[in-house]
């Protein structure tokens, strides 16, 4: 019997963004609630969140507690954390369901797609297909059971690297796979900083995760 899925979304002036996330959502089949979980936006995306029919719930700003505040609210037995800035393909519901009944699966996220992308983007599309959890970021649309998510403690609050922490520990306890359909996300921060700079800063964030710099220092 299909589950019910909660699509939860943290979300912070995301008004440009979110109604055609939240339209691509709501065309997934089988039982579904769509949770917003808005940080202080100044803009119209509660608004928005409201008129699409969303549950609409308040956290302070950063995605680690926004999304352990919409796990907090869900009553679906599956959990998807979804960017607001990126798109599910249409199959995205039947997949979570196929790929969460693997032997031992406990998790997955899909691949990662751009909206606009240039080869650099392609190139980088392309290292997301790897099964790691540092070439698995929040924008490839986590899911796992509500039971799992609970039993590790959620997301830690950090300001950023909380989906790398919480794999790094979700990973131990079974398979994470990784699905050969992807999502589509905005490279508006490629867009902003340069291929080039975005990709430097991104990797020295790791760099230094790695050599032990915490994210809240």
């Amino acid at each position: 019997m299909p589950r019910v899925i909660s699509y939860i979304i943290p979300t912070l002036n995301e008004a440009e963004n979110l109604p055609e996330t939240l339209v691509r959502v709501a065309s997934q089949s089988g039982d579904k609630e769509i949770i917003v979980v808005d940080g202080g936006s100044e803009d119209d995306t509660i608004a928005i969140a409201e008129r699409a029919g969303c549950s609409v719930q308040e956290s302070k700003p950063g995605r680690g507690s926004q999304m352990n505040r919409g796990a907090e609210a869900a009553r679906g037995d599956i959990l998807l954390f979804l960017h607001a800035d990126t798109l599910l393909p249409g199959s995205a519901s039947r997949e979570i369901e196929y790929i969460l009944k693997q032997p031992n699966t406990i998790a997955g996220s899909f691949r990662l797609d751009f909206k606009h992308p240039s080869s650099l983007l392609a190139l980088y599309s392309k290292c997301s297909s790897l099964n790691n959890p540092y070439f698995t970021y929040g924008d490839q649309g986590l899911f796992l059971t509500r039971k799992t998510f609970n039993s590790l403690g959620g997301f830690k609050a950090y300001p950023f690297l909380e989906d790398i922490e919480f794999q790094l520990r979700l990973r131990k306890f079974g398979r994470f796979v990784k699905s050969k359909h992807a999502v589509q996300t905005s490279a508006r921060r490629f867009e902003r900083n340069g291929f080039i700079k975005q990709l430097l800063l991104n990797i020295a964030i790791i760099v230094a995760y790695r050599a032990g710099i915490s994210p809240i220092n």
